[in-house]
């Protein structure tokens, strides 16, 4: 590959997939192959035109692998799956276990008229605590099941002398588990949420995968609309070029008279008609600049930019395709990413209506819960009578999961039912409905993609019968032009008459490279059309995936 620019962001980076076969062979597009030369000089720096700097000579090959790295749709839609992959990510957060815990002091003084507290009348009972829990709690994947285990401590002391000791210690803990039997198994709103990111993450994919193809499909065709244009403009210029001979040579006639004013004036008309259209056909040609820079540099478009691309490929050499529009149908429903992403939307869908038929059901769940709890202490000393076995805070533990453990275990069923459950059954309602929907999108999605292909094949068709048609007449208009000419020297004919034919040649010229770009963007219409547009250029989509 020669590039000749300095052009400063350029740099080529491969992105084709060496590996990847092309496989559209059957039906009757070839698989088009990276030349060694251009995929081995992808690599080297930009090299600068000793002619003009601000030229960029590129092959289509060439076109798309900068676009593919510097494309802003591309690089816009190239973000989506990792979004959707880190939203994945948060659904799967739901299962987090959470640590808790919780600690405090308290000091109450409460008075007591209460004699049996041993305190007498209008005395006050003194008790102070350090307390605190911790734990963990959480949610279990696919059953929806609720955990929760809590340890509990507690130191407290009192001027009672009721109570045995003080300083008192306390110590539990306790397993808890809550199991949904019908509203919230399985298809709770946590693992909802985690089935239904996981088709997102897919979805977009398949959105990238449509954006790359759509950009390789606008790159070639701007590539071809640049020759093209290129081409209306080379005739132009032509054209007026020989309206200016004409009018150069009938002024000569003019002034030794042979010819008279009218015709130098119509000479003169022909050279302002063929300078008006060259005008716009240079517009034509900025413009197709504009449009193939921008695909192919992105940002290296800027507003005073003077950069020009040259092609390099030339598209007058063409193979006439025979194409079987049903098998052609059959790879675009197998390959086209429109009809994964509508698959994921009905996937989605079906989702959403089985979390939605979940939620009528009534709420009957498990509770589970078993601990252990341990106490000891020093002696009171307003302890009145008796004494005890004093221990610290360690022993309120030596009997956790003992025989001699004072066992705390309960198990409950929890039921409830709303009537009539208004909410819920709209919600199923819609759910079926927006399946159905997501279905019928589907079907459409099919049959629009039928019709792409009909025209496609059409088009290509058509266009291969048009090149031809169109050279055939270029031949006939070359032919009565120099007929023409041959009959002014002869005096036979007048410039006015020459300037006709010159017209028709001219527009005949028109046509044909219009026929061959048709031709072109035809081919590259049908290829995006069943979905092969990258296998067929080896274009491998992880690698275009990288964020740069």
């Amino acid at each position: 590959m020669n590039f000749r620019s300095s052009w400063p962001i350029v740099s080529l980076v491969s992105l084709i997939a060496a590996t990847a076969p092309g496989d559209d062979l059957d039906s009757g597009l070839p698989e088009i192959a990276t030349d060694s030369a251009t995929a081995s000089a992808a690599a080297d720096p930009v090299a600068p035109d000793t002619d003009d700097l601000l030229t960029m000579h590129l092959s289509l090959e060439e076109s798309i692998q900068l676009a593919l790295q510097n494309n802003l749709d591309v690089e816009v839609q190239r973000f989506t799956p990792l979004i959707a992959g880190e939203q994945e990510t948060q659904a799967w957060g739901a299962y987090d276990p959470e640590f808790f815990a919780e600690f405090g002091y308290s000091d109450i003084e409460n008075p007591s008229s209460f004699i049996l507290e041993g305190l007498g009348t209008d005395s006050v009972s003194i008790s102070d605590s350090y307390d605190g829990f911790g734990g963990f709690r959480g949610l279990l994947p696919y059953l929806g099941s609720e955990y929760n285990f809590q340890f509990d401590a507690e130191r407290s002391t009192t001027n009672l002398p009721v109570q045995s000791f003080s300083p008192e210690y306390r110590s539990s803990f306790s397993l808890s588990v809550t199991q949904p039997l019908l509203r919230g198994l399985i298809w709770n709103e946590a693992w909802t949420r985690v089935k239904t990111t996981r088709v997102r993450y897919d979805e977009s994919l398949e959105n990238f995968r449509r954006q790359v193809m759509d950009t390789v499909q606008a790159v070639e065709d701007a590539y071809w609309n640049l020759i093209a244009t290129s081409d209306q403009k080379r005739v132009a210029q032509k054209s007026l070029e020989t309206a200016q001979a004409l009018l150069g040579q009938t002024e000569t006639q003019y002034e030794v008279g042979v010819v008279s004013r009218v015709e130098v004036v119509e000479a003169e008309a022909g050279v302002a008609e063929r300078d008006f259209n060259l005008i716009a056909a240079d517009n034509r040609y900025r413009t197709a600049q504009d449009g193939l820079t921008n695909l192919v540099l992105g940002t290296g478009l800027t507003a005073d930019s003077t950069l020009r691309i040259k092609p390099t490929d030339h598209p007058k050499d063409y193979v006439t395709y025979h194409i079987d529009t049903e098998q052609a149908t059959r790879r675009a429903f197998e390959r086209r990413p429109e009809l994964k992403i509508a698959d994921d939307a009905i996937e989605r869908q079906k989702l959403e209506l089985k979390f939605a038929k979940n939620g009528r059901l009534p709420r009957l769940d498990l509770q589970f819960n078993y601990g252990n709890r341990g106490l000891a202490g020093r002696q009171n000393p307003n302890l009145s009578v008796g004494s005890v076995s004093e221990g610290g805070f360690g022993d309120t533990l030596n009997g956790f999961l003992t025989d001699d453990a004072a066992d705390q275990f309960t198990a409950r069923a929890v039921l409830s039912i709303p009537i009539p459950n208004t909410a819920a059954r709209s919600q199923v309602s819609q759910g079926e409905l927006a399946l159905r929907r997501a279905i019928a999108d589907k079907r459409r999605l099919e049959q629009n993609i039928i019709l792409e292909i009909r025209k496609a094949v059409r088009d290509l068709q058509s266009s291969q019968e048009g090149i031809e048609a169109a050279q055939r007449a270029a031949e006939a208009s070359a032919e009565q032009l120099r007929a023409e000419r041959i009959r002014l020297e002869y005096g036979e004919s007048t410039p006015f008459d020459v300037l006709l034919r010159e017209e028709d040649f001219v527009e005949a010229e028109s046509r044909e490279i219009n026929a061959i770009r048709l031709y072109r963007t035809s081919v590259t219409g049908l290829s995006r059309a069943q979905g092969s547009i990258l296998a067929n250029r080896n274009i491998a989509i992880d690698k275009v995936s990288a964020v740069q």
